[in-house]
């Protein structure tokens, strides 16, 4: 057999890290010929199936951009092992040594050491390479199967490694070291100084942290990992790489200094970009020009750039700017006499935010401007790549896009068409949209402006294309149909009326839930309030920040005057106080809320909480129940302690008080439990406790709906029930208002009961989808749902997790491209179902189930699929009508139905 070394070259005999190539063996016995690492390069793959944050994607997809490895079909498949005969066959490829196509592929192995035919010149070249022991190889004796086809074994790829690097010698002697793991024992003895040695280089690590796994099979994606750390051992030089400084970056293209001459690469949207000491990607904008990287480039496109210095290799310094010469040289005077320095065409001239200017003009390059002059390090010219003006006079009208408002330092700084940022002061600057004069708090980033400058001074700023600003005001009037309000500004007098948006979002402190009505309207005393208003005008949220009423708790009511609305109270102190009750007072009792049901319960004695602006009575309520956290049951005095939800302590008597609890049709007071969220009302005097219910939580998985009968079917642990929704509030996972037609059947709610009434519903969340990564330690995962949203799902609150029956605590169980269903139950436990697959050959399908064909005449040929089963082959989507006999398919079911099918 005779070989021949192409352009690759190693200080090391044969390579070195040939052990990650044999991370690469599949697939090789399919090709027809052995390509070269420099054709290999030109064919570099996508994979499917390596996720954005894999673990090993930076190692994959470096090798594959050298032309080292290869995939199928778009697939790396990370996770298959790898044979002995593959990985010899990767070796070789790495180290570009050919075999004559007419070896004899009979005589040239030791007996015991055979391989497929395709493997014979491959493994032959290994051996007289001596990365492998022949002799002991050569003693293989297992019958049932050929010594290429054994799986890869991770004490046997040390050896190799070792040896590719040119370390046997070390390996030797640390033979009859301890390797510090618990699993020692399992190590061969005549291995053990390679592994020893692969763990100390760095090459190789433990399974976990005390256990090596010697005998276990290596991946693919394990390989490309020894492989990649084993190159630091080695001196190779790829055809295809490139090291140098990038000189100018963009989308289309990156030019690179390189070897004393610039190279320019295009960038393409499957360039990989990485960084030197980190195995996670980064993106095309962390590499800035003058920094170091390396380039692996295929066609002419950068495949795979590695960022190696973050350092820029430039140098700076200040000058006094004082003229230019026609021939490319500017002057710069030094006090006592004058420098000069070269620039070229490509040289940026900038002002004091990054902008690009025009040095011939007068105005933004003025005599006696302080510049800093940035030069290249990298080239013996030492050329000026930029000239900033660092204090000079700025006068320009431009439009950008505001970046950020500084209120304290009265400093705004816009992004302008270039993509720089420049800074400016706004003080006493005119600030409008449309025809709005607007305060400086409204400007909010993202909103764009054009804008004047003059003496490096804002003058002007006008709004051109709105997005969301904040408003201070008080809140003044408001449309009785709830289409508008009208408020003043803080520290104006004019009116000003805007539209409110379709659901506005409202925020009182200490009402959970606030409406329109809860919102203070007043020509004098209305709310203070933040309003945001959208670019279409419209008012999207008001926060309530400061209220001038009061609230007067538990007065006692000494009369009622119906004719003229009178209520006279005494407060808690026994103060005397005259009330005035108007349309606009919104009323609260037990017998409802219109004047003529609350006004029969203004008896001499009756206890009630008024909110009030002076005498005017803004609301009224008659107390007749109290929510919070029950504290206290003392059955010796007859009484119970609620702490209410707005930190007041109620004490209330009690003597043969109604108990209500979900989970006990019958229940008494010691049912509840001290800390139990509880409802109390009262008797109609006010003096006694009539009923205490208990609130509780679960969460059910809805059967059927009935919107015509506002009623639901759900079934908890197994018993189904019903559930009426016309007296509910309903929810969905947002928390946004539904209406009960919106919920399908097999979803989630959690349903909130006080006592054994229903008082609220919120649809959960259900996530299903593809395993795309797992983070077991952060306790987060990333699903790939069936629209192809990839969802970031946190478990800080524990896990539950479900394979096949098994129930454990952890995400560590859960693999790449595993299809589960998630979602957090009623006490925010995320609760993972990994899906039961079955991989099938399609027969048919008809009437919403899928036939598919049998073994045996036992096997089960039937499955009922979803109505919205997802049917895909990689990320094309698919019918199930267009699914052909004897396709290859694989049906993940969820509770018994199918609800994706993959063909293959």
């Amino acid at each position: 057999m005779s070989s021949k070394r192409r352009n690759i070259h190693s200080k090391k005999v044969v390579s070195a890290v040939m052990a990650g190539l044999m991370v690469m063996g599949t697939g090789v016995s399919a090709e027809p010929a052995a390509p070269t690492a420099v054709s290999a390069a030109l064919s570099t793959p996508v994979f499917s199936d390596v996720v954005s944050g894999y673990w090993g994607e930076k190692y994959i997809y470096k090798l594959a951009a050298q032309g080292i490895i290869t995939g199928n079909n778009g697939k790396f498949r990370p996770n298959d092992p790898v044979t002995q005969q593959e990985a010899m066959t990767m070796a070789i490829r790495f180290l570009n040594l050919n075999v004559n196509e007419g070896t004899d592929t009979a005589a040239t192995l030791p007996t015991n050491m055979k391989v497929n035919n395709y493997f014979v010149p491959y493994v032959s070249l290994a051996l007289s390479q001596n990365l492998l022991n022949q002799e002991k190889e050569s003693q293989y004796a297992d019958d049932s199967m050929i010594w290429g086809a054994q799986t890869a074994t991770r004490e046997w790829i040390t050896e190799v490694l070792i040896r590719s690097i040119g370390r046997t010698a070390d390996a030797q002697a640390a033979m009859s070291e301890a390797s510090g793991f618990a699993d020692h024992g399992s190590i061969s003895p005549d291995r053990a100084g390679y592994v020893n040695t692969a763990v100390e280089l760095g090459l190789a690590q433990g399974v976990t942290a005390n256990r090596f796994d010697p005998k276990g099979a290596v991946t693919r994606a394990q390989l490309a990992t020894f492989f990649s750390r084993a190159q630091a051992y080695i001196d190779e030089q790829y055809e295809n790489q490139y090291e140098g400084v990038v000189t100018s970056m963009s989308d289309g293209g990156l030019t690179l200094y390189t070897d004393g001459q610039s190279q320019t690469f295009s960038l393409q949207p499957s360039t990989a970009y990485f960084e030197k000491d980190a195995a996670g990607r980064i993106t095309q904008g962390d590499i800035q020009p003058y920094t170091k990287v390396t380039v692996i480039a295929k066609d002419g496109a950068a495949a795979y750039v590695e960022l190696m210095d973050k350092e820029q290799q430039l140098e700076s310094f200040e000058r006094k700017f004082e003229r230019l010469s026609p021939d490319q040289v500017i002057w710069f005077d030094t006090g006592s006499s004058f420098e000069s320095l070269s620039y070229t065409k490509d040289t940026l001239f900038l002002d004091q935010n990054g902008s690009k200017i025009d040095p011939a003009d007068p105005k933004t390059l003025v005599p006696g401007s302080v510049v800093t002059v940035q030069r290249e390090t990298f080239t013996p010219q030492k050329q000026i790549v930029a000239i900033t003006v660092k204090d000079g006079v700025v006068n320009k009208t431009a439009t950008g896009v505001i970046q950020s408002v500084d209120l304290n330092g009265k400093k705004l700084t816009v992004q302008t068409t270039t993509g720089s940022a420049e800074t400016y002061s706004y003080e006493g600057a005119i600030i409008k949209y449309q025809t709005q004069l607007l305060t400086p708090s409204e400007l909010k980033a993202g909103a764009v402006v054009n804008y004047t400058v003059e003496n490096s001074m804002l003058k002007s700023v006008e709004i051109s294309q709105s997005v969301d600003r904040t408003v201070s005001a008080m809140l003044y009037s408001a449309d009785p149909n709830g289409k508008f309000i009208t408020y003043k500004r803080s520290g104006s007098t004019q009116l000003e009326i805007k539209v409110l948006a379709s659901q506005p979002e409202l925020i009182v402190s200490g009402i959970a839930r606030p409406v329109l009505d809860d919102l203070i309207f007043d020509e004098k005393a209305g709310d203070e309030v933040e309003l945001i208003i959208n670019g279409d005008e419209q008012v999207t949220k008001i926060t309530v920040v400061g209220r001038q009423s009061e609230l007067m708790k538990q007065a006692v009511v000494a009369r009622y005057d119906a004719a003229k609305k009178w209520l006279m109270v005494s407060d808690s102190a026994g103060k005397p106080h005259v009330m005035i009750l108007d349309e606009k007072t919104k009323l609260e009792s037990s017998a409802g809320s219109s004047l003529s049901a609350v006004e029969g319960l203004l008896g001499s004695g009756r206890k009630v909480n008024i909110k009030h602006l002076g005498n005017r009575a803004l609301s009224l309520e008659v107390i007749y129940q109290y929510e919070g956290t029950l504290t206290e049951i003392n059955t010796a005095a007859k009484t119970v302690t609620i702490l209410t939800d707005n930190g007041e302590t109620v004490k209330l008597p009690f003597s043969n008080p109604k108990v209500e609890l979900y989970s006990k049709a019958s229940a008494s007071l010691s049912d509840i439990k001290i800390g139990d969220e509880v409802y109390a009302e009262l008797s109609a005097n006010q003096d006694m406790l009539a009923s205490l219910k208990s609130k509780a939580f679960v969460q059910f998985e809805v059967g059927s709906v009935e919107p015509s009968l506002n009623r639901l079917t759900v079934k908890h642990d197994g018993v189904s029930k019903l559930i009426y929704t016309d007296k509910t509030v309903m929810s969905d996972e947002n928390g946004q208002p539904i209406q009960i037609s919106a919920l399908k059947p097999g979803s989630l709610v959690n349903v909130q009961f006080t006592g054994t009434t229903p008082t609220s519903i919120q649809e959960v969340r259900l996530t299903l989808g593809q395993v795309m990564a797992v983070d077991a330690a952060a306790n987060t995962l990333t699903v790939k749902d069936f629209n192809g949203t990839q969802q970031v799902i946190s478990a800080a609150g524990g896990v539950k997790m479900n394979r096949g029956g098994a129930v454990s605590t952890s995400l560590a169980g859960l693999t790449l491209n595993d299809r589960v269903e998630v979602h957090k139950d009623i006490t925010g436990v995320t609760v993972v179902k990994v899906l039961d697959s079955l991989s099938k050959t399609f027969w048919k399908s008809q009437n919403g189930e899928i036939y598919v064909k049998r073994t045996y005449t036992t096997d089960e040929y039937r499955f009922r699929t979803s109505s919205s089963v997802f049917v895909h082959q990689n990320d094309q989507n698919l019918s199930v009508q267009s699914l052909k006999e004897n396709d290859n398919i694989v049906l993940y079911f969820n509770n018994g139905t199918v609800v994706e099918v993959v063909k293959q």
